[in-house]
């Protein structure tokens, strides 16, 4: 009886040991792909891998306006496009006439892609929005935010080919077009006669509450531009969740 008793002990000890190790070192049983990822996913540096285009020292906040943020629509999130700077500039201020405060226009620039629109609030010099509206010339937007489909909009470049498309998945994420954007661990871009395919890994951490922990999550995105009519697509789904530090 003192033989079963004493291995009930160890038995339960060992299991208590493994939960109180894992809880408080979480990372003990990861495989050296996921640790990497845990890595990337907690660093305070960095973002997006080599060869990435991202804009850097933005000296305010990016926003694209929609119908939403011009009052057109409520139940509609779609980005606006135009090929007009002064239809721009209009729903730029009518987007700050209508917000918790008015900030007030203090430049003006352009791109190939967008139109720009630097305001500032009077009452905080540091508040800066980067009022933004694309160019129609460029990408005309038909992802809506609040009614979500696979369709993003009609990319107008020509060609359209593995650098044009390279470069648009890289400005539509960063411009959380599809209301999503996070940490890209990878990603490569292939040519095909009709299309051309960009593949996505990005990864998010979601932060638990005291308690719990973190959770890790590997989402999978391709994208895909038809040659012919420039209509963009995306597909997505979760590759897998990785447990993060434990509060």
């Amino acid at each position: 009886m003192a033989n079963k008793k004493t291995g009930i002990f160890i038995t339960s000890f060992i299991v208590l040991t493994w939960s109180c190790d894992t809880h408080d070192n979480p990372f003990a049983i990861l495989t050296t792909d996921d640790e990497e990822i845990v890595e990337k996913a907690y660093s305070k540096t960095y973002m997006y891998p080599p060869g990435f285009k991202f804009q850097q020292n933005l000296d305010g906040s990016v926003y694209y306006e929609n119908t939403v943020s011009i009052r057109a629509s409520q139940t509609a999130w779609i980005e606006l496009s135009t090929h007009n700077r002064q239809q721009a500039k209009s729903w730029s201020e009518i987007s700050s006439s209508t917000s918790a405060y008015y900030r007030n226009l203090t430049e003006e620039r352009e791109t190939e892609k967008y139109f720009e629109f630097k305001r500032v609030y009077s009452g905080n010099t540091k508040d800066v929005i980067l009022s933004r509206v694309h160019k129609d010339s460029y990408f005309v937007p038909d992802f809506d935010k609040l009614n979500p489909t696979n369709v993003i909009g009609t990319l107008k470049v020509n060609p359209i080919n593995k650098e044009t498309f390279k470069d648009f998945v890289e400005y539509i994420w960063t411009s959380y077009t599809i209301g999503y954007t996070g940490k890209v661990l990878e990603y490569t871009v292939t040519d095909y006669p009709d299309k051309v395919r960009c593949n996505l890994k990005s990864i998010h951490v979601s932060n638990g509450d005291f308690g719990l922990c973190d959770i890790i999550e590997v989402k999978n995105f391709d994208f895909f531009a038809d040659k012919q009519s420039g209509i963009v697509t995306f597909q997505s789904n979760t590759i897998k969740e990785i447990r993060g530090v434990c509060r």
